[in-house]
């Protein structure tokens, strides 16, 4: 994943918690905002009881493997932020996957096959 299409500063991860539509599953909340660019951009944030630094780096990748293989199918212009909760130590790359399409219809952001 290129870095311009993270949110790296922490500025930008407030304004997507305060202004940005929310979304929720077992495994991670997601919050979503229109950012006015061409491009779509993704935060990942996983907090501290999840688990040491080993168990939290699979699980920011386990994310943003989804992420970037979905992201051909997700609308440009949004800021999305996922904020991985406890359950998601146990879930596998394919849960996650399929849990991120989920939200990503609840929140009107999947722009792929509807049939998915």
């Amino acid at each position: 994943m290129k870095k311009r299409l993270r949110l790296t500063k922490n500025f930008e991860f407030i304004a997507v918690y305060k202004k940005g539509r929310r979304a929720g599953c077992p495994f991670f909340t997601m919050y979503a905002k229109e950012n006015g660019l061409e491009f779509t951009r993704l935060g990942v944030s996983v907090s501290k009881k999840i688990g040491k630094s080993v168990v939290r780096n699979k699980v920011k990748r386990r994310i943003k493997e989804a992420f970037r293989t979905s992201y051909d199918d997700i609308k440009s212009g949004y800021d999305v932020v996922i904020s991985a909760k406890e359950d998601i130590k146990e879930a596998n790359y394919h849960e996650i996957k399929g849990y991120m399409i989920k939200l990503l219809k609840k929140l009107n952001l999947w722009a792929g096959n509807k049939n998915e």
